[in-house]
C-alpha cells in the first residue's frame, strides 16, 4: 500500500483494500435509452450529458436528419449538427437546416439565423444560462452571446471561445483581413500577425495570449507585451488567478517565466502545471548536464530540481488535490513507472500515465500498466488481474471502493473490487463510471444495438 508520511508515499507490497472480494452482491439494474438501427446512425457519434444519465446522436428518418435523446426523437430537418448539452446537464443545443434557413435549437426551442448565413460553432457559458455561437454569412464571421451581436469579421476561431468561470466574461481569436487579434468582452486587441488562444483566469480578471509581430513572439498578458522572444509554446494561470507562467524559448534555450521571472535555461521545458491551490509550479525539463549514467531529465517543482531519469514522459505530470504530492511517468533502460515524490514505482513494459488519478484526499494512487502484453490495474501498489485494456479508473467517495471499466474477450466489464459486471459489447463514453454513493453506481453501454443506463449497487 501507498503510505504517506510527511508527504512521501512508501510502498508496501500488500495492499488489504483495493482488491479484495466483496461478500456483498451487487444488484444491477438496465434502463433502457435507446434502440439504434445502425443503419441511421451518422458518424457512429455520441453526446453524453456531464451526469452520465442521458446519451445523444445525429440519426436519420428517410431523408431527413434528427437528434435523439434516450430514445426521444427531435423533430425532423434536412440537416443537424452534432448536439452540446449544458455544463450543467439539464440543457442540449444543435444546429439544424431546412432548406437554406438555419437554425438555432436550444431544447425545442428554435432561434432563426438572417437568410443565407450559417452556424460553425455553439457553446453553452459554464453557468449553462446562455449559448455563444458564431455566425458565417458567406464572407464573414460574427459573435453571438446572450442576444448581443458582435462585430463582423473575416474569421473567428469556434475552437477559441474561452469563458471565465462566472460566465461574465468572454474572448475569442478573431481576424480582420491579414491580422489577428483577440476579442474579449468586445474589445479588441492590438493587431498581430498571428495570435494564440486567449486564456482567462478563474475569476475573469486577467486575460493572456501568446502574439507574433515582427518575426518575434511576445506574451501579451492584461495587454502589456513581455520581452520578446523566438517562441511561446504555452501559456497559463494558476487557479486561483494569482500567478501567470509562460514556456518561452530563445536563442534555441527553453525557460519558463512565472509572474515576469525566467527561470535558468534548459535545453527543454514540456508539461508545465500548477498545483490546484495555485501554490506549486512543477515541469519537466531537459539538462544540459547529465548525471553519471548520462540522464539529463527531471521535475523542476518549485525552482528545485527532483531526481533525475533517462526520460521523464511528456504530459504525464499530475498533483494530488492539495498539491502536496506530485506523480508523472518516467522510463529508464527500456522500462516504465510512476514516481511519486521521488519514489519510483514497480517497473513495467508500459505505463498509461493518462489514467492515473490520485483519490480525494490524497492517500490513495492508482494507473493502468502494462506487462507481457496485457494491462492490469495498479492501486497503491497492488496489481489487479490482467486484462486486453482498461479505459477509466475512480474511487468511490468513501474511497474505499475502485472501479474502472475493462474489455476481455472482445466483450466490456466494468470491475469494483475485483468484482466483474455483466458483459457488454460497449462501456460507452470511454469507459466513465460516476458514483451516486459509497455503494451505488452508474455508467451507460451498449449491448445488441440498445445503448442502456446501468444503476449498480452492493446489497
Amino acid at each position: 500500500m501507498l503510505y504517506r508520511i510527511n508527504s512521501i508515499y512508501i510502498l508496501i507490497s500488500l495492499c488489504m483494500i483495493s482488491f479484495q472480494s466483496s461478500s456483498q452482491q451487487r444488484k444491477t439494474i438496465e434502463k433502457l435509452l435507446s434502440t439504434i438501427e445502425k443503419s441511421e446512425l451518422m458518424n457512429n457519434t455520441f453526446t453524453f450529458s456531464p451526469d452520465f444519465r442521458r446519451v445523444a446522436f445525429r440519426t436519420t428518418e428517410g431523408k431527413k436528419q434528427l437528434i435523439s435523446i434516450n430514445g426521444m426523437k427531435g423533430k425532423t430537418y434536412d440537416a443537424v449538427g452534432t448536439p452540446v448539452f449544458s455544463p450543467d446537464g439539464n440543457h442540449f443545443a444543435y444546429s439544424a437546416r431546412n432548406g437554406t434557413n438555419w437554425f438555432l435549437v436550444d431544447d425545442v426551442k428554435e432561434t432563426p439565423i438572417e437568410p443565407s448565413s450559417t452556424i460553425s460553432a455553439y457553446i453553452y457559458s459554464p453557468d449553462s444560462r446562455n449559448i455563444a455561437y458564431v455566425v458565417n454569412d458567406g464572407h464573414k464571421n460574427h459573435f453571438v452571446y446572450n442576444g448581443n451581436t458582435g462585430n463582423k469579421y473575416d474569421y473567428i476561431n469556434e475552437n477559441s471561445i474561452t469563458f471565465s468561470s462566472d460566465s461574465k466574461r468572454i474572448a475569442y481569436c478573431a481576424k480582420k483581413e491579414t491580422k489577428n487579434l483577440i476579442v474579449f468582452d468586445d474589445v479588441e486587441s492590438t493587431s498581430y500577425d498571428e495570435t494564440g488562444y486567449p486564456v482567462l483566469s478563474q475569476n475573469g480578471k486577467h486575460m493572456a495570449f501568446w502574439a507574433v509581430g515582427n518575426k518575434k513572439v511576445y506574451a501579451v498578458i492584461d495587454n502589456q507585451e513581455s520581452e520578446p522572444y523566438d517562441n511561446i509554446n504555452s501559456i497559463f494561470y494558476s487557479p486561483n488567478g494569482k500567478h501567470c507562467a509562460f514556456h518561452a524559448i530563445r536563442d534555441s534555450k527553453h525557460v519558463m517565466v512565472l509572474d515576469g521571472v525566467e527561470s535558468e535555461k534548459y535545453d527543454l521545458i514540456h508539461t508545465p502545471v500548477f498545483s490546484a491551490d495555485g501554490s506549486h509550479l512543477a515541469y519537466a525539463v531537459q539538462l544540459s548536464k547529465g548525471n553519471k549514467e548520462g540522464y539529463k531529465h527531471c521535475v523542476i517543482l518549485d525552482g528545485k530540481k527532483l531526481k533525475v531519469f533517462e526520460t521523464v514522459i511528456e504530459g504525464s505530470l499530475l498533483f494530488s488535490h492539495d498539491g502536496k504530492d506530485i506523480a508523472y511517468k518516467a522510463e529508464d533502460d527500456d522500462a516504465f513507472f510512476m514516481v511519486i515524490n521521488e519514489q519510483e514505482g514497480k517497473h513495467y513494459s508500459d505505463v498509461l500515465q493518462v489514467t492515473s488519478v490520485f483519490s480525494t484526499d490524497n492517500k490513495r494512487f492508482a494507473y493502468v500498466a502494462e506487462k507481457d502484453s496485457k494491462r492490469m490495474v495498479n492501486v497503491d501498489g497492488s496489481e489487479s488481474k490482467p486484462y486486453s485494456n482498461i479505459y477509466n479508473i475512480c474511487f468511490s467517495p468513501d474511497l474505499k471502493r475502485v472501479a474502472y471499466s475493462v474489455n476481455q474477450n472482445n466483450k466490456e466489464f466494468v470491475v469494483v473490487d475485483g468484482n466483474s459486471s455483466e458483459p457488454y459489447e460497449l462501456i460507452m463514453g470511454q469507459g466513465e463510471i460516476v458514483f451516486d454513493s459509497p455503494d451505488t453506481f452508474h455508467y451507460i453501454a451498449m449491448k445488441n444495438n440498445n445503448i442502456y443506463l446501468v444503476e449498480e449497487s452492493f446489497q
